[in-house]
């Protein structure tokens, strides 16, 4: 009999399935009493009272309570949490400790089948911080995100309204630094509009998420419209005015900028392929050397044109005034072009060659050759004698004939012109006819 009740495990099972028969049948006969729980989340009530005293208010610690009860074993499994309600009435917060009382209901189904009406609380009062509300008003700023269509440039961005009016804890109003929309342009070519949520910004530019629970804004949204103008590149075109003192020849100008880039409405640029800058600040009168003058670009714009936020605003133009210098040249009086020539007078020079005298850049006088330069004088009505003949040099551009301006020419009556022999009379009879 020992060997059998010790080492029959099937036994064993059934004797604990009967005990737990046995005391089922017992608790079902009896129904007694039994003490449960349930975690209920608490309720704050009466807000309007801290809102006209111009405070506002945080829980501290937990926001839930445990409401204990008596209930018979067999209606345990009727009552759940969601028959009872925590309240914290802040028309009874105590400002000294900041607690405030909870209270705790039953529902009506729940008291059916409660034990007793009494209702244990745990803990007995929440903690309530309080606060003075502040009204802020923040300025809406527009950010883009995202890179618009190459050449494009945005223009300009309207919000409306413009600013937000902001309601809440002073230590959170104090976090917030800016507020703003935030706009996709990516790929755009064209007017953007749209509208936004607001977001607030710390001191860093970092979106402060998480606030929209604590504070009150007067509008949630913003619309948005996003101008989107054209870019251009523009070559810089220097009109230079006056002219240097005497010896001196302005021979170009420099500028550290040679393009900008531009931007406006398509049809502001359609036309625009140069930007020409001008004036008096680009003026060499009277210049003995190089002038140098900083021009603002932006003065030279046409309307509804600006410069992109990366094109150089200013320009550093320097023109370049350079001295001249005269050379002498050996001219071959064979090479004078003679207008006016008789065939009665035999033309003599004084000289066969002649020294012209010519000014301009020593570089350019290097190249200067005899062959390039074209002289003539005109010999109409002049006699037999020594005369002084004006001389009429031509040069290419860039040169100056300064001298000698006039050529020592003899006319002489041609002997064989003047006495010719007595003709034949074949000849006379030619002559006469």
């Amino acid at each position: 009999m020992k060997k059998m009740l010790t080492h029959n495990l099937g036994l064993k099972i059934l004797a604990v399935v009967l005990a737990v028969f046995t005391w089922l049948i017992m608790v079902n006969a009896s129904n007694p009493l039994m003490t449960d729980t349930q975690s209920i989340p608490v309720e704050v009530i009466n807000e309007d009272v801290l809102k006209d005293a111009g405070l506002t208010y945080e829980l501290v610690g937990r926001d839930t309570v445990t409401v204990s009860y008596k209930v018979h074993v067999r209606d345990e499994h009727r009552i759940s949490a969601g028959d009872f309600t925590a309240y914290a009435d802040l028309a009874q917060l105590y400002d000294v400790t900041g607690a405030v009382p909870v209270q705790v209901e039953a529902s009506r189904t729940a008291r059916q089948f409660l034990a007793s009406d009494v209702l244990t609380v745990s803990p007995m009062v929440v903690q309530i911080q309080t606060e003075k509300i502040q009204t802020k008003l923040f300025d809406l700023t527009a950010r883009t995100e995202g890179d618009l269509e190459d050449d494009h440039a945005v223009g300009g961005i309207s919000v409306s309204p413009s600013v937000v009016y902001v309601t809440g804890a002073e230590s959170v109003i104090g976090q917030i630094s800016s507020a703003g929309i935030e706009i996709n342009i990516d790929g755009a070519n064209t007017e953007v509009q749209g509208q936004a949520e607001i977001h607030f910004y710390d001191a860093n530019d970092n979106i402060l998420d998480g606030l929209g629970d604590t504070v009150s804004l007067s509008v949630s949204e913003a619309s948005y419209t996003v101008t989107v103008l054209d870019v251009k590149d523009l070559v810089l075109d220097f009109q230079v005015t006056g002219s240097a003192a005497n010896g001196y020849r302005f021979t170009g100008v420099t500028s550290d900028v040679q393009t900008v880039s531009v931007e406006g409405l398509r049809s502001a640029l359609a036309e625009l392929t140069t930007l020409t800058v001008s004036g008096e600040a680009l003026n060499v009168e009277g210049a003995v050397q190089d002038v140098t003058a900083t021009v603002d670009l932006a003065e030279y714009l046409p309307p509804n044109v600006s410069l992109t936020e990366d094109s150089p605003v200013q320009a550093v133009v320097t023109m370049t005034v350079e001295p001249l210098e005269t050379m002498p040249f050996t001219y071959d009086v064979g090479q004078i072009d003679m207008l006016g020539l008789s065939g009665r007078y035999r033309y003599v020079f004084a000289d066969q060659q002649m020294e012209l005298r010519i000014r301009g850049l020593a570089e350019d006088l290097e190249s200067l050759r005899a062959a390039d330069i074209d002289a003539a004088m005109d010999l109409n009505g002049l006699g037999p004698g020594e005369h002084q003949v004006t001389l009429s040099v031509t040069l290419p551009d860039g040169f100056e004939f300064i001298g000698p301006a006039s050529v020592t020419i003899r006319i002489e009556e041609d002997a064989e012109v003047t006495q010719p022999a007595t003709p034949s009379s074949e000849e006379e009879t030619t002559a006469s006819e």
